[in-house]
C-alpha cells in the first residue's frame, strides 16, 4: 500500500473535523486555578471568589467556560471520595459536569438520561435486544419517536457489559448501529452517531456513520483522560474540552440534519400537493 493511499484513507475517515485547539489564554486560566488550589491554607471560598473574577475579567468564552467548569468540579478535587460507592458510580460522577459543560448545555433541545434509558430497535432492525447505555443524548422532534445522537458505555470490571457475553465496544457498536438506523429510515442526510467508551478514567470516542456502500464505519476519533480527583489533573481539562466540544460540534451537525430532514418532507408535500392542483386545474 502505498503512502499517499494510506494518506487518503485516514483523510476521508475525517477524524479531526470539528477538533479545534484551546487558546493560550485558557490554559493559562488552568495553571492559575491550580497554582491557587495547591496553597494548602487558602480557603475554599476564596477560591471560589477567585475563579469568579477570571471568569468575570476574561472577553474569552473558552475561559468563562473553563472557569465554570473548574468551579462546578472543584469539590471533586478537594473533597476525597466515598469509599462505599462503586467505582463505576465514581467515575460516572467524575464524567457528569465534564459531558454536561462541554456538550449537553451547549446543544439547544437536545435530551439525556443516566443509566435510566432503555434503547429499543426501530422495527425489522436485525438486532431485537433493548440496550441500555449509561447515558444517551437524544431528540423528539415528533413525541412518537426518539432519534438517539450521542452514547456512553463505562467498562465494568469483572462481568459483561450487559448479560450477552459481549464486550463494552461492541454494547457501543450496536446501540450506535441502532441510532444509524433511525436516523437513515427518517432519510437524514449524512447522519454521525457519537460514542465514547469510558475504561479507569480513560475515554475513548468514536463516530459511526454510513456513507460508502451502506457499510458502517465505526471509527475512534480520540482519546483522552478526564478524572480530576486531584488538583495535578487540571491541567487536562483544555484537552478534555477541545475533545467533547469536538463530540458536540458532531451531534449538533446531525441534529441540524435530522430537523432539516422533517423540512424537507414538508416541502416535497407541499411540492406535491400543487402540482396535484395544477392538474386538476389544467384538466378543467
Amino acid at each position: 500500500m502505498s503512502q499517499q493511499y494510506k494518506t487518503d484513507i485516514i483523510r476521508a475517515l475525517d477524524i479531526k473535523k470539528h477538533l479545534n485547539f484551546m487558546e493560550d489564554e485558557v490554559i493559562l486560566a488552568c495553571r492559575r486555578i491550580q497554582m491557587m488550589l495547591y496553597d494548602d491554607l487558602i480557603d475554599e471560598d476564596v477560591v471560589e471568589k477567585k475563579i469568579g473574577n477570571i471568569k468575570s475579567s476574561s472577553n474569552n468564552q473558552n475561559v468563562k467556560a473553563v472557569a465554570k467548569l473548574l468551579s462546578s468540579v472543584l469539590r471533586q478535587c478537594t473533597v476525597e471520595k466515598s469509599e462505599q460507592k462503586h467505582e463505576t458510580s465514581l467515575i460516572i460522577e467524575s464524567l457528569q459536569p465534564f459531558i454536561f459543560s462541554c456538550v449537553i448545555s451547549r446543544i439547544k433541545d437536545i435530551k439525556f438520561e443516566w443509566m435510566t434509558y432503555h434503547l429499543v430497535p426501530p422495527s425489522g432492525h436485525p438486532n431485537n435486544q433493548t440496550m441500555l447505555p449509561d447515558l444517551v443524548l437524544y431528540a423528539d422532534p415528533i413525541s412518537k419517536m426518539n432519534y438517539e445522537l450521542f452514547f456512553v458505555e463505562v467498562k465494568r470490571k469483572g462481568n459483561f457489559a450487559n448479560g450477552h457475553l459481549e464486550s463494552d465496544i461492541v454494547k457501543l457498536g450496536k446501540e450506535m448501529q441502532i441510532a444509524i438506523n433511525k436516523l437513515i429510515l427518517r432519510k437524514v442526510k449524512c447522519p454521525e452517531v457519537v460514542g465514547l467508551l469510558v475504561e479507569g478514567y480513560v475515554a475513548t470516542a468514536y463516530k459511526m456513520d454510513l456513507k460508502f456502500n451502506g457499510q458502517y464505519r465505526m471509527v475512534e476519533i480520540s482519546k483522552f483522560n478526564f478524572t480530576c480527583n486531584s488538583v495535578g489533573d487540571i491541567m487536562l481539562v483544555p484537552t478534555i474540552m477541545e475533545k467533547l466540544y469536538q463530540i458536540q460540534a458532531i451531534i449538533s451537525e446531525t441534529l441540524q440534519s435530522l430537523y432539516n430532514s422533517f423540512d424537507d418532507i414538508e416541502e416535497s408535500e407541499d411540492t406535491t400537493s400543487l402540482l396535484q392542483l395544477l392538474v386538476e386545474v389544467l384538466l378543467q
